[in-house]
């Protein structure tokens, strides 16, 4: 009866004699709703205290609290790791409208965790400032593309946000290009050493669907006795440079060594010096010309990106991607 006086005291302000009845359903109801009043209260405050929490974490990116030193021949500056990562990977693997080409976001998401794995392995070293010259992109303040492509970029990024690739506990060599010629190199054989055995030579078959797979490259006689010439450091006339010179390959089918009247370069060298997209190449030989039939594009190690974007498109993930070209590796958080 104590309750019933307390709870009438509280809720019956008239003067009249009330009916115990009412009192006694009047207490039976906030004796059982009671539990479910405070449940209902602490769990909103236990959603709200999630949401805070939540933003917490979404607010801390890992990429922002560290700063790229950027030297150019416009000066000096510093920017976030966060941002830098999106200049870059904008540059690398740009979304060409005209050529309709465009990456997919695992494939973008790969590329992310390479260019901060390169990064975050020159921080290892010592490295505390980052040269670049002629990239004026990665120096002025970042202007805004258009919003769903810019968006792209800063997805790949921030959802990757503090991702590196490792073998063995450490940063992988980040190797990547733009299309293979069917295959990619293995580091041993070409460098002769096993300090990268995670870069092997992997199928990418669907290379070949790539615009850029093939291309020529046509010279006359004297430009080609000149650039042989040049690179070789040989002075003699058009009858002494008009040569072949004896080309040695992997078994990626990349030219791994050039030589020519008793000198030597490698592949990269000499497909540079020519102009041409990949040292994975043939030359045709006629009578005042030389063509450069070439495959791929760029120097064949470690990732294919337009490979990598084909993954993509046919549903890998990321990390399936990253660890379909580099052999017994995992993905790590940096600190």
């Amino acid at each position: 009866m104590n309750v019933f006086r307390i709870v009438q005291k509280r809720t019956n302000k008239r003067k009249e004699k009330s009916s115990p009845y009412r009192d006694a359903v009047t207490v039976l109801l906030f004796v059982f709703l009671l539990p479910y009043v405070i449940s209902s209260l602490l769990g909103h405050i236990g959603e709200e205290t999630d949401v805070l929490g939540k933003k917490a974490e979404e607010d801390f990116w890992i990429d922002a609290q560290y700063e790229i030193g950027i030297s150019t021949e416009w000066g000096n500056r510093k920017i976030s790791m966060q941002d830098y990562l999106i200049r870059k990977l904008k540059m690398v693997m740009d979304i060409e409208e005209e050529d309709a080409v465009s990456y997919e976001p695992e494939a973008l998401k790969a590329q992310a965790v390479l260019l901060r794995t390169e990064l975050w392995g020159l921080m290892l070293d010592g490295e505390e400032l980052i040269v670049l010259q002629d990239e004026p992109v990665l120096y002025y303040e970042r202007e805004a593309s258009e919003e769903y492509i810019e968006r792209l970029y800063e997805s790949a990024v921030r959802e990757t946000d503090g991702i590196i690739l490792a073998y063995e506990g450490q940063p992988v060599k980040a190797a990547f290009f733009p299309v293979s010629n069917g295959r990619t190199r293995s580091a041993a054989e070409v460098w002769a050493n096993d300090s990268y055995p995670y870069l092997v030579s992997v199928e990418c078959s669907q290379d070949i669907l790539s615009k850029k797979y093939q291309s020529r490259v046509s010279l006359s006689k004297q430009e080609y006795c000149r650039l042989i010439g040049n690179l070789f450091q040989i002075d003699g006339t058009m009858q002494v440079l008009w040569d072949s010179p004896a080309l040695t390959y992997d078994s990626a089918d990349y030219v791994t060594k050039a030589q020519f009247q008793g000198n030597s370069c490698d592949g990269e060298t000499f497909r540079k010096a020519f102009g041409l997209e990949s040292a994975s190449f043939r030359i045709e030989w006629q009578e005042e010309s030389v063509i450069f039939h070439v495959k791929g594009v760029g120097h064949g190690f470690g990732m294919s990106q337009y490979g990598a974007n084909e993954k993509a498109v046919s549903g890998e993930t990321f990390d399936a991607i990253l660890k379909d070209y580099f052999f017994e590796t995992e993905l790590e958080k940096i600190e």
